[in-house]
């Protein structure tokens, strides 16, 4: 992972930022400038810096390739503006404009589709029974892929990322290790290409109230007896002015809000995780499962749980910390925004980000699971595979090359979702974005250093109104959770998901209402609807009359090949 993420780094590092035209981008003649700016300079940016300016040369003549694509409704929104200031529209939009000007490549979208209620993956899978398929498009299922790949109607992409894609697409693709491409393989050969966003945005991070534990002289937990102190005092405290102060923040989903609490056990009840045998089991059967379930019990019973949790949704429950009746929550990183409108309410208030405090205060393993948008396949009869490859590079380029706007190509208002193949950035997107504000931090405040996102972050960073939420999130001091993601990362305490495979037709059939059936468990035995060894056991025999022994063992055949094949 390491050798990954310094590869991912040098890159960046290799790349030029030219200052962006000084113009207004409402301008009618934006549009034509970014568009030129990115014919002019794509061919000349791959060949400097990589030596491979002839996989991104024009074509001679044109060449035509049909895609379909999804949007979402804040797209179509924002469609109505640009419409009014360029002209643009889903199908003939900035991305289509650049091909055909750089490439000589003229894409023709067959249909788009609002995503919303999987419109897109239901569309999608009317054309596959129709064997109604585009040159090339992505698909966001991973059963579609393989359904694809099995009827012989896309081809087998190793050769063509082999030969035609860019160094720094390969590594963008790759940075996950190779997961999403294992999650692209059928009979021995991969079909799909990743379109990877950051794995990271499913790290958990723990945060606190920082003003009410300064009043309490509260130093940050190590262990989770250190925690339910803290929560303790909390809500003995009542530092909020509420008779109805609580511990910490959970609802009814359950993962989201306990993510890092039950990894602070070594519990990982969403992942397929290896056993002391070297197969896989399911982490939601592990015995240190019910370490987790019984702290969780006794913060039930010692009222520092709101026992309204069972019925709330993420967003009621945290109604909870914007009336200051709790002071912990275990997030993402993004909690910072909601942390802001209270900040905003009550400037006193102050939030950190620390370590996540562990049973025995050991530092804390968590789990990932691979995040994408989908992969890029490509018709078996379809005669410019490597299409795929330069329509890619151009879109990399566009947003992170440094040259062009890469705000307004990519991040601007879903910007990045007008992409034929949907955005792709380095797993450890976050990560490396936190790096480059460093090194801007570093050099005291010089912008020439900064790339792709890390543009847009550092002027959020410095100006506008949410200048708070920013610097808790992607700021240079002690207790971010970027500062934690940091330590985690370097320390190699980040796993994936051991079960990559494609669900088999039993498990389709099963596998959602297991896991319902476990949330239901889990809730029951923290509330004191059952005890804890009962509650257990019993799930345990569910899990098996469910089918749940069944699924294991596939799930281990499926593993034993997939390592047979990395030997």
């Amino acid at each position: 992972m390491k050798r990954i993420l310094t590869l991912a780094l040098a890159l960046c590092l290799s790349l030029i930022l030219v200052t962006a035209l000084a113009v207004d981008q409402h301008d009618k003649d934006y549009f034509d400038t970014q568009v030129q700016l990115l014919a002019d300079n794509l061919q000349k940016f791959y060949e400097e810096n990589y030596g491979e300016g002839d996989l991104v040369a024009p074509y001679d003549e044109p060449v035509e390739v049909t895609i379909v694509n999804y949007y979402n409704t804040n797209l179509e929104t924002n469609m109505a503006t640009w419409t009014d200031w360029w002209g643009e529209t889903l199908e003939n939009n900035r991305y289509v404009a650049a091909a055909e000007k750089a490439l000589n490549i003229k894409i023709k979208y067959l249909w788009l589709k609002n995503d919303a209620d999987k419109g897109y993956e239901k569309q999608l899978r009317l054309a596959i029974t129709a064997g109604e398929i585009p040159d090339m498009f992505i698909v966001t299922n991973q059963n579609d892929l393989v359904q694809l790949a099995e009827s012989g109607l896309i081809m087998p992409v190793d050769d063509v990322v082999d030969k035609y894609f860019t160094t720094w697409d390969k590594e963008i693709q790759s940075s996950d290790g190779g997961k999403l491409y294992e999650m692209a393989m059928y009979d021995g050969q991969c079909y799909g290409i990743p379109c990877n966003i950051s794995d990271t945005d499913t790290f958990s991070y723990i945060w606190l109230r920082k003003d009410w534990m300064e009043k309490l002289n509260l130093e940050a937990p190590k262990t989770m007896d250190d925690l339910r102190n803290i929560m303790l005092a909390f809500k003995e405290a009542k530092l909020g002015g509420s008779e109805n102060t609580y511990g910490m923040v959970i609802d009814k989903d359950l993962y989201y809000s306990t993510r890092g609490l039950f990894a602070g056990f070594g519990a990982y009840p969403e992942f397929w995780v290896e056993d002391e045998n070297g197969g896989l089991v399911w982490g939601g059967t592990q015995e240190n499962v019910k370490k987790a379930l019984t702290y969780l019990n006794g913060l039930y019973n010692d009222g520092l749980l709101d026992k309204e949790f069972i019925t709330q949704s993420n967003t009621d429950a945290k109604a909870l910390m914007f009336n200051s009746q709790a002071g912990i929550l275990y997030a993402g990183h993004w909690l910072a925004h909601d942390l802001q409108k209270l900040h905003d309410n009550d400037p006193e208030s102050d939030w950190i980000c620390v370590a996540l405090p562990s049973e025995t205060g050991a530092p804390v393993e968590q789990y990932l699971t691979p995040v994408k948008r989908g992969w890029i396949v490509i018709n078996e009869s379809y005669e410019h595979p490597e299409v795929a490859a330069k329509i890619r590079a151009l879109c990399t380029f566009a947003a992170q090359g440094g040259i062009c706007d890469g705000t307004w190509w990519f991040s601007n208002d879903q910007a990045q979702a007008l992409e034929p193949f949907q955005a792709s950035v380095s797993s450890w997107d976050n990560y490396n974005t936190y790096l480059n504000l460093l090194e801007c931090y570093d050099k005291g405040g010089d912008t020439s250093v900064l790339r792709a996102k890390a543009i847009t972050y550092w002027n959020n960073l410095t100006s506008g109104s949410s200048i708070w939420a920013w610097e808790h999130m992607f700021g240079n001091g002690e207790t971010t959770p970027m500062v934690v993601l940091r330590d985690a990362i370097e320390n190699e305490r980040i796993h994936y998901d051991g079960f990559l495979g494609a669900q088999n037709e039993f498990m389709q059939d099963r596998w959602s209402v297991i896991k319902d059936e476990q949330l239901t468990a889990f809730t029951k035995i923290i509330i004191g609807e059952v005890g804890v060894e009962e509650g257990f056991a019993d799930w345990l025999k569910t899990f098996d009359s469910m089918g749940g022994t069944q699924i294991t063992r596939d799930v281990n055949e499926w593993y034993a090949q997939s390592q047979a094949m990395k030997e």
